[in-house]
């Protein structure tokens, strides 16, 4: 048996092809299932970045507030000797970097609620020369963070 279409003869195995074409894209057009367009929770804050200036023997944060929610450290080692950034407070009590060499540059992602944390180096004895400070984290983003997920990276960068 043959199909034509269009005026022009082709074999039974083309039109059965086609036939099926046919059904295959009516049953999608009709179906009733539609996937949505993904959204964003409205209650969703961005991540609060602060940059942690280091170096013998101080911490200088930048800026020295944040909201509640996800914050990512960016550690600049700007000394002569290794470095690292711990911190804790509501929540958080093992949230630290690897050590980072002089020049080098280690990030810290840590969900914080609203509280008061304590950042510090935890290398020798830098802490008690100096190496200590507070930040004040407001209530204005998620209630409820995820405990224990706070993940480092750290890397050197070319002098």
């Amino acid at each position: 048996m043959a199909v034509h279409c269009f005026g022009s003869p082709r074999p039974a195995r083309d039109g059965a092809k086609f036939l099926a074409l046919i059904a295959l894209t009516a049953a999608t057009a009709c179906s009733s299932g539609s996937t949505p367009a993904p959204t964003q929770s409205p209650s969703a804050k961005p991540a609060t970045t602060i940059t942690v200036t280091m170096k013998e023997y101080s911490l200088a944060l930048s800026p020295a507030q944040a909201a509640a929610g996800t914050v990512t450290f960016v550690v600049d080692n700007a000394g002569a000797v290794a470095h690292a950034l711990a911190v804790a407070g509501p929540g958080v009590s093992d949230a630290h970097t690897s050590t980072v060499p002089p020049g080098g540059r280690a990030r810290l992602t840590v969900p914080l609620k609203a509280g008061s944390y304590e950042l510090w180096c935890p290398i020798g004895k830098h802490r008690e020369l100096g190496m200590d400070t507070h930040l004040q984290v407001g209530g204005k983003g998620p209630a409820s963070p995820a405990p224990g997920s706070a993940t480092a990276t750290a890397t050197a960068t070319g002098q």
